[in-house]
């Protein structure tokens, strides 16, 4: 495309004429409306389990395909570090617009024909995303985001009605909370991370600082989300809990021994277990709702 050419696609797109990040704020404002309807059509609590875990389902994949594979990169102009600026885009997409549209098809009952409208509209604007310079592609492609659209909204439909029930079998709400727990703490401890600059991961797995500390802070994730489901579903006690987080300071002053965690102070590690504590009493919350103990 010659340079007139570009000149016009700027000017016919609004490139320029707008902030980067009012493209993200509006895929942020629609969620909530789509949360919204969800919310009044279901008229159950059980659905805030469900969005958490669509949500942690995303970010499981994306720790394959954006973090370790760097397929593509989000440009919201929020943050001065490249990185840290998408994944903030990230997290508009992953725990926002994608997790509320799969929970307003899933609690409407949407045909499979409408999936594939609502997928072309998501490749649309990826696309729209692309040209305004806000998004741009490694090795990714936008069908790639029709496929992955198609799936999930389809996966999340046959799961509502698998939470519908009461009684659900032990491994596949361990699996929930898994997922849920990956959602929640994952995203605490990426705005933690990005915001405040107390701690950081450096195991040398990437050049860029950022990504190597986003990479080992989301492997931590995965890693306790196991035994935070396994405390929760288990209903253990106090002193259960006080071992497991005993366990997570101890992980960490390992880790500071090995070079691989640097921090401020010994209180912004103290500040990282006191939210860990905060998310195993909201796991512990939810856990009540898919177990049907509050509607």
């Amino acid at each position: 495309m010659d340079a007139i050419g570009k000149i016009s696609l700027n000017l016919a797109l609004g490139v320029d004429l707008i902030p980067s990040f009012v493209p993200y704020l509006l895929l942020i404002i629609a969620s909530i409306v789509f949360f919204l309807f969800s919310w009044v059509k279901a008229r159950s609590s059980m659905i805030i389990p469900y969005y958490i875990c669509i949500a942690g389902t995303i970010y499981i994949f994306e720790l394959i395909i954006f973090i370790i594979f760097n397929s593509y990169t989000y440009h919201p102009g929020l943050l001065k570090d490249p990185f840290y600026d998408s994944a903030l885009g990230a997290i508009v997409s992953n725990g926002f617009i994608v997790p509320s549209t799969c929970t307003l098809v899933a609690v409407y009952g949407i045909s499979f024909g409408w999936i594939l409208i609502l997928a072309a509209g998501f490749m649309g604007i990826e696309l729209t995303f692309i040209h305004l310079g806000i998004f741009e592609h490694h090795w990714w492609k936008v069908i790639y985001t029709g496929i992955g659209i198609i799936l999930l909204f389809s996966i999340g439909k046959w799961l509502w009605h698998k939470l519908s029930p009461s009684k659900l079998p032990y491994l596949f709400r361990l699996i929930l909370l898994y997922t849920i727990n990956v959602s929640l703490q994952g995203s605490v401890i990426a705005i933690y991370l990005i915001f405040f600059h107390q701690i950081v991961f450096q195991p040398g797995w990437f050049e860029d600082p950022s990504r190597d500390n986003i990479a080992f802070a989301t492997l931590i994730v995965h890693i306790d989300s196991v035994f935070f489901a396994l405390l929760v579903s288990l209903r253990g006690n106090w002193i259960w809990k006080m071992i497991l987080i005993g366990l997570l300071g101890c992980g960490y002053l390992w880790l500071i021994r090995q070079d691989i965690l640097y921090a401020s102070s010994m209180w912004s590690v103290i500040l990282l277990i006191l939210l860990q504590i905060i998310v195993i009493q909201l796991l512990s919350r939810l856990y009540r709702v898919i177990a049907g103990k509050e509607c």
